[in-house]
């Protein structure tokens, strides 16, 4: 079983459930209400021991002290079972919306972590967190709060009354009862790291789950089918293997404990006979005594059992914990100085000897030393190999990342000292493959400006040529596209990628390879909607075609995280080679298109 990384140190079960201390407070009205049924409820069942032994020791003698006795307990188990089920529905309550305010709180963190967060751990490994782990909590907290506290305070009191009413008949639980409690703690943590291995595993199938339906055509089309059905298989074993042994160990204790308490309520039994043979108590006393015997060993069993329940609760916490302890991008309340850039007009960037390495890959920069400046309103494009770092500059403007060295610029503002809200307000990117959620074209379009009129919506959309195809559709702009947009083309994904831009009115417009993709017809399509688009703003592109970045007012060319050399589709077939090779390659250049067999086969055997 490979060992998880993201994990919090093991600790103590009350330090962690003490944790969820900030939740319960949120409820102090209905803990307060909790309380006090719990206290009634355990006065009441303490006390009908005490009826039962003036029932034996005096209540038989008249009919009238009989009657009163019976009317007594009739009215003391009514008050019991009262308490006992408002203590019963108000730990249900408390229970389940703890763990709704926790996922929602979760849900709220993942929302937050930055993008080095995803790229050290599978999207997978949240969603258990988010489900799996969440379910543990809802099921076990109510019965953690609606029991172990009520057996915890029964086997108090029934300890306290039997030392009352029979102090020598206590005698054998001080023998016994030390296996009993060392047991339940030993099997207790060993139930909590199998009940952590196992969530470890779920997750791990979650993730797998994730990942195969997801590449699902790419499964079937290279035939690996059957090779993922093992590889889960596999997973569902180990899974199994880590149930098998919590419950074997579950068992083991339940089997051990059961032993000891019939040893110790037939060691009871045993001495409170030998006193009634002789003469030293009463019939009333040993009931009463037998009675808080039984109350005590019966709440002794309960809390074993549900130690291996909270077990596996602190396994739920500690892993809900660490996801909550990895540090967010940014709070909302946190703030760093108020972008004061007039919103409509177009950005002025500046690199200024940025560099950039990635944790995982430190050893080589990705970005080194780049140095830009891009006027208020210049149409920029960024051409270069794959890896060049072209979307790494894109990824380190939208503060994805932070540069090692040097600094970005944002009219003269370094962007560090924005607030990421703030600053990706300005921009708006249109990806190589924009993500389509599983919602209705409109709903999709307005995830950019949910605040949008209906003229600026309409627009946006005539403008990127989505009315085009949306009107073809049973329920125009208002039609479901399926799960990730699966019912459009990549043309029309893209198209509404543009319409998302559009509607957000940017500063800053970044399009990474947006028509790479792209069938000659649809990137025409894209192409007439980007033109639109790029009015009026600071443009930085992305592509490897250079028929797309020819008319960019500049362009700058990227080898190895280096700029190689910056100027216009003219300039640098003059002096880089490097974009030469590329224009030879995609037969931008007249001299190539008309030269010689020679030349061309020459120009294919250097690339």
């Amino acid at each position: 079983m490979p060992g998880n990384p993201w994990q919090r140190p093991a600790s103590k079960n009350w330090h962690v459930l003490i944790s969820l201390y900030p939740f319960l407070q949120l409820h102090r009205m209905q803990m307060v209400s909790y309380a006090i049924a719990l206290l009634c409820g355990a006065a009441g069942t303490l006390a009908l021991p005490e009826g039962a032994r003036f029932l034996l020791d005096r209540g038989f003698r008249s009919a009238h002290l009989l009657l009163e006795a019976c009317v007594a307990l009739l009215l003391l188990g009514i008050f019991t079972t009262a308490a006992r089920a408002a203590r019963e529905a108000l730990a249900s309550w408390i229970g389940q919306k703890v763990v709704a305010e926790l996922r929602d709180r979760v849900f709220a963190h993942a929302l937050r972590l930055p993008a080095p967060f995803y790229e050290r751990f599978r999207t997978g490994e949240v969603i258990s967190r988010l489900g799996s782990d969440v379910t543990i909590l809802r099921f076990g907290l109510p019965s953690v709060l609606g029991g172990a506290l009520q057996h915890g305070l029964t086997l108090l009191g029934a300890l306290t009354l039997m030392l009352v009413t029979a102090p020598m008949l206590v005698l054998p639980a001080l023998l016994v009862l030390p296996f009993l409690v060392w047991l339940n703690i030993r099997s207790g943590r060993l139930q909590r790291i199998y009940s952590r291995r196992e969530q470890d595993c779920l997750a791990d199938l979650s993730a797998y789950t994730e990942e195969s339906i997801n590449g699902i055509r790419t499964l079937q089309a290279l035939t690996r089918e059957a090779a993922a059905e093992a590889h889960y298989h596999q997973g569902i074993g180990t899974l199994l293997e880590q149930v098998r042994r919590r419950i074997r160990i579950q068992a083991a204790a339940s089997l051990a404990s059961g032993f000891l308490i019939f040893l110790l309520l037939a060691g009871m039994l045993y001495l409170g006979g030998w006193r009634i043979l002789h003469h030293r108590t009463g019939i009333g006393s040993l009931t009463a005594f037998l009675i808080y015997a039984l109350m005590a060993t019966s709440a002794l069993a309960a809390l074993a059992s549900l130690w291996g329940q909270v077990g596996r609760l602190v396994g739920a916490v500690e892993r809900l914990l660490a996801l909550l302890e990895e540090p967010v991008e940014e709070r909302p309340a946190q703030s760093g100085t108020e972008a004061s850039i007039p919103s409509r007009k177009p950005a002025h960037l500046h690199f200024q000897n940025v560099s950039f390495r990635y944790p995982a890959r430190s050893d080589q920069a990705a970005l080194e030393d780049i140095g830009l400046e891009i006027p208020p309103g210049e149409h920029l494009a960024l051409v270069g190999a794959s890896g060049a770092g072209k979307s790494t500059l894109f990824d380190l403007l939208m503060r994805h990342h932070a540069p090692s060295q040097g600094r970005i610029l944002l009219d003269g503002q370094d962007i560090g000292g924005l607030r990421v809200h703030d600053l990706r307000q300005q921009i708006a990117m249109v990806p190589q493959q924009p993500s389509i959620f599983s919602l209705s074209i409109a709903e999709n379009i307005l995830l950019a400006n949910p605040r949008a009129t209906e003229a600026a919506f309409r627009a946006a959309v005539r403008a990127a040529r989505v009315d085009e195809f949306a009107e073809a559709l049973p329920e125009g702009v208002h039609t479901h596209v399926g799960e990730k947009g699966i019912t459009l083309s990549g043309g029309q994904r893209q198209r509404l990628a543009i319409a998302r831009a559009l509607l957000r009115d940017p500063r800053i417009l970044i399009l990474d390879e947006a028509t790479s993709a792209l069938d000659a017809e649809n990137e025409r399509l894209v192409q007439e909607a980007l033109r639109t688009l790029i009015q009026g703003r600071t443009t930085l592109v992305a592509a490897h075609r250079l028929a797309t970045v020819r008319d960019a007012d500049r362009i700058v060319v990227l080898e190895k995280g280096r700029i190689t050399a910056v100027g216009t589709h003219g300039e640098l077939l003059e002096c880089s080679e490097l974009y030469r090779h590329f224009a030879r390659l995609q037969f931008l250049e007249d001299r190539v298109e008309n030269g010689s067999p020679e030349e061309m086969a020459q120009e294919q055997d250097r690339s």
